[in-house]
């Protein structure tokens, strides 16, 4: 009897830690509250010099990660560059964390200019490891898988739990926001981990805006309407793609080629990633992806890139013939 109370108060002991832990925590008050969560990423290939910069959003309500890649090149101030802001900070202070600090800190204000005033920048950072990255390859749709995959590492936990303690026992909550969010990072599908490339012209301000706060572009009713670009090197590839897109209620207005490329992508040009998931769904090939990347002068809502993975899916069965 004695042991069964000693154990029931351990287990009262730990439910009340944990919610003293939680108070306070701001992922906790945002889940919560069904508010977004928004958070940096540092993203590093293995032996890169430099890493790439994220703009992470996690929506509770929908459980849904938005990840926005701020290419190199996003202009901060004048002709400064993130990039340039961050070689400059290493330079200066020889400290990568200092110096990715001091270009998030750029990227803040430039975020700052097309949020919506109700949102709160972030103050989380996280730090992933990414594969070593191509041309073809989008960083940002990388770092989703990456912040993905780290909730299956044991090392990944251990380290978080010692810095939610170390932080806890400093009245630092941060590490439990990163802890916490990891949690709930398992719990999210891969279906659900949606990636962006911020714009560099006037769409920047609307897609930027819509993932701030949220809200889904509304929807018109119409068919998507998509391009199928050839890039697997196997010839007909792009007219059997169309069929199965077509089948899938995808409008195809044009076929053509593309530079070959490993990697099959289905990109959103609208800022609408929805189009760019059924898209993919209706494709029927597995290896695909789905991406946001702004491009208004295709004319369509949809660019299909198919590459070598495609190819090879569908000479597996992965795509059946219509």
């Amino acid at each position: 009897m004695t042991a069964e109370r000693a154990l029931a108060a351990a287990a009262l002991a730990a439910c009340l830690g944990a919610a003293w832990a939680e108070h306070g925590s701001e992922f906790a008050a945002r889940v919560r509250q069904a508010k977004p969560w928004p958070a940096w990423v540092e993203a590093r290939p293995p032996g890169a010099a430099l890493p790439s910069f994220h703009l992470a959003v996690y929506d509770p309500m929908r459980r849904r990660l938005s990840v926005l890649h701020l290419p190199g090149e996003t202009r901060l101030e004048g002709r400064r560059t993130l990039e340039r802001a961050y070689r400059e900070a290493l330079k200066a202070s020889g400290d990568p964390s200092s110096a990715a600090r001091a270009a998030e800190d750029l990227a803040g204000r430039r975020l700052s200019e097309l949020s919506p005033e109700s949102f709160a920048a972030p103050t989380a950072r996280l730090l992933v490891v990414v594969p070593a990255l191509s041309n073809e390859d989008e960083p940002a749709l990388e770092a989703a898988r990456a912040l993905k995959d780290r909730a299956r590492s044991l090392r990944v936990w251990l380290g978080l739990l010692g810095q939610t303690g170390r932080g806890l026992l400093r009245a630092d909550r941060s590490g439990l926001d990163l802890f916490l969010f990891a949690l709930e990072m398992r719990r999210v599908p891969v279906e659900r981990l949606e990636s962006a490339r911020l714009p560099g012209d006037a769409a920047a301000a609307s897609l930027l805006g819509r993932l701030l706060s949220n809200d889904l572009p509304p929807s018109d009713g119409k068919a998507t309407t998509a391009e199928v670009l050839n890039g697997s090197g196997k010839v007909g590839l792009a007219s059997r793609a169309s069929k199965m897109l077509r089948l899938g209620g995808v409008d195809v207005m044009a076929m053509g080629a593309a530079r070959e490329r490993a990697r099959t992508l289905v990109y959103d040009r609208v800022g609408d990633f929805r189009r760019a998931a059924g898209a993919r769904e209706a494709l029927g090939c597995p290896p695909a992806r789905a991406v946001t990347r702004v491009d208004p002068s295709r004319a369509v809502d949809v660019s299909v890139e198919l590459g070598r993975d495609c190819a090879e899916a569908f000479e597996r069965g992965g795509a059946a013939e219509p």
